[in-house]
């Protein structure tokens, strides 16, 4: 359908085929199909010689009352997203904290500074590659009493990178599955119906809430009931939950492998990559 302006999705297709594949998609021709035609993919790329790609993305829903616990979850740990005290050089840091971690009646700045004098003493003590699980003491000063708050430290090993920490969430409500159900159920006829060489489903998702591994073992539990995911090349994870405020956007391509790839944006500029495809061998799919 004929648009006034660029749809708000296109930056992030544009940024990843700038980058796909060692960047040999960069200067392949763009068709942005849906925009006059409904129900059409939103872009197929051609490159010199011939080969096509087709791209489908879709924003995935976190859950009911998510703006609350947005709203909790930010006054209370949004001082750690970037935290200089928490960065160290070649290593990225997730601190993941579950969904609704903080019951009403306490208050959220007091837990979140409790939850931060905890990571500054201790974050060194995550893995240099991994997850570790960790439960701490917070609501001290609650006459509901204290609490002990599960927290995972995620970490990724990136050499040459200068060190970052984020925040997300986890241990989502089940809305998540009737939300990832709705988007495929939306997305993939529109992508498999394309004529492509081959096909790439973008999934993003803009808030904290969400992990892409919980999001692909959906896609993983749904398979049985979308046999044209096995039309589907690749999966890829957008993250811009920081991009509103740091210009911050990563792709992650993910098979029954775990990640395989990671592609980290700042401004629309690539400023580090990932590939683990020598380590991990051939893709190991799962629908």
């Amino acid at each position: 359908m004929p648009v006034n302006s660029p749809p708000r999705e296109r930056q992030f297709i544009e940024m990843l085929l700038s980058a796909y594949e060692n960047g040999t998609w960069k200067d392949a021709v763009r068709d942005w199909v849906e925009e006059r035609q409904d129900g059409a993919v939103e872009v197929v790329a051609t490159k010199a010689g011939g080969t096509t790609l087709a791209l489908e993305h879709t924003l995935i829903q976190p859950f009911v009352s998510e703006k609350f616990d947005s709203e909790v979850f930010i006054k209370a740990f949004g001082r750690i997203e970037r935290n200089p005290a928490l960065t160290l050089p070649d290593r990225h840091l997730d601190v993941i904290i579950p969904v609704h971690a903080i019951s009403r009646g306490y208050n959220w700045d007091e837990v979140g500074q409790e939850a931060l004098a905890w990571l500054m003493a201790n974050h060194t003590l995550a893995p240099k590659e991994g997850s570790s699980r960790h439960t701490v003491p917070v609501g001290s000063g609650s006459k509901k009493g204290s609490f002990n708050l599960a927290i995972t430290l995620h970490t990724m090993h990136l050499p040459g990178n200068p060190g970052s920490c984020l925040i997300s969430r986890t241990a989502v409500p089940q809305d998540l599955g009737a939300n990832v159900e709705k988007a495929l159920r939306t997305k993939l006829p529109k992508l498999v119906n394309t004529a492509a060489i081959k096909r790439v489903l973008l999934l993003e998702k803009d808030q904290l809430c969400l992990s892409d591994s919980e999001v692909y073992r959906e896609i993983i539990r749904l398979a049985p009931t979308f046999p044209d995911l096995a039309k589907v090349d690749e999966i890829w994870f957008l993250d811009t939950s920081a991009f509103a405020s740091d210009a911050w956007a990563s792709f992650e391509l993910r098979d029954g492998r775990g990640l395989v790839e990671l592609l980290v944006f700042e401004g629309g500029v690539l400023k580090s990559r990932r590939d683990d495809r020598a380590d991990l061998g051939l893709p190991r799919r799962e629908f």
